[in-house]
């Protein structure tokens, strides 16, 4: 009996129960959520308006800590919605040290969160080192890593745009900087040109203006051809002279790309042997090579020219 009429109680107006139920829980999720708390943040710290002519040579904080007061709702939605950061102004810093306080005005607090709903906890300021700026406009030099496989080679030189870059940093560090280097281009396992953008360099209390450059590599298959019967052409004979060499011609061994050696012909090739003003009689010379502009390596079969120098008949 009992039993039936605890069950009755339940289930009477079992409807109109749970609407109640329901909202005395709604009613008092608002109620919670209107009130008030603190909550801490970690907050991203940017610095701006650094004058051109000066660097900070000290370390800064990357976040701040800060603590902020409002109602619980509004703290959630300020964590998951919004994005605070504190930008810290120093478009009037001097070359020295200089002590920056931090306050709640450096923050980008949403509407409805006034300066004096938050407060920065740490650090409470920053100290600052800064040093004039020396600049200077350098080449850029490539850095390489690897070697292409076995069969292949580099066409030409590799192209780098911008040539010149801007680096800027304190006086010691920019003593003795005549170039800035590439982050390492990798050549392993690459057997076609390629082209991608390369950071600089530009190392410590430094930096490079643009921070990377676009850097063109031409790769080709490898090729040696050997091309004989060569003469070589004879410069500064001296007038009423004639002079004779052996022997009569030699032999180029060219290692280049493929299309390139392919295309050779003997005029495109150069052995020349320059006779020394005053030479008279027999001697013997070193020839020069000249060879078109992409041959990588190339051999003479000849080390030196026999030269005979005599009068006119």
């Amino acid at each position: 009996m009992r039993f039936q009429s605890l069950y009755r109680a339940v289930t009477e107006n079992i409807g109109i129960k749970i609407v109640s139920l329901l909202f005395a829980s709604l009613l008092w999720l608002y109620v919670t959520a209107q009130i008030g708390e603190k909550q801490t943040f970690r907050v991203p710290l940017d610095l701006v308006n650094i004058p051109d002519s000066l660097i900070i040579v000290s370390e800064a904080p990357k976040e701040v800590s800060v603590t902020v007061r409002g109602a619980r709702s509004e703290l959630m939605k300020l964590r998951f919605l919004s994005r605070i950061r504190g930008a810290v102004d120093l478009g009037g810093a001097k070359q020295g040290r200089v002590v920056v306080p931090l306050s709640a005005a450096i923050l980008n607090l949403p509407a409805g969160f006034p300066a004096g709903d938050a407060a920065i906890d740490a650090p409470r300021s920053l100290t600052l080192d800064f040093e004039r700026i020396v600049s200077a406009y350098v080449p850029v030099t490539i850095v390489f890593r690897g070697s292409v496989p076995k069969g292949m080679i580099l066409v030409g030189q590799p192209s780098v745009s911008p040539l010149l870059v801007l680096v800027r940093g304190t006086a010691a560090a920019m003593s003795g900087v005549t170039a800035v280097e590439t982050e390492p281009i990798d050549l392993r396992n690459k057997r076609n040109g390629f082209s991608q953008e390369a950071a600089l360099r530009a190392g410590e209390r430094r930096e490079a203006i643009p921070r990377s450059v676009h850097v063109e590599i031409g790769i080709a298959k490898r090729a040696v051809r050997t091309m004989e019967g060569i003469p070589p052409t004879l410069l500064q004979v001296e007038e009423g002279f004639m002079a004779e060499y052996s022997p009569a011609t030699a032999s180029l061994t060219v290692e280049g790309p493929e299309d390139l050696v392919n295309r050779l012909v003997n005029d495109d090739l150069s052995i020349i042997l320059s006779i020394p003003p005053g030479t008279r009689g027999t001697s013997r010379i070193q020839p020069e090579v000249i060879v078109p502009q992409g041959i990588d390596t190339f051999t003479i079969d000849v080390d030196s020219f026999e030269v005979k120098v005599f009068p006119k008949r």
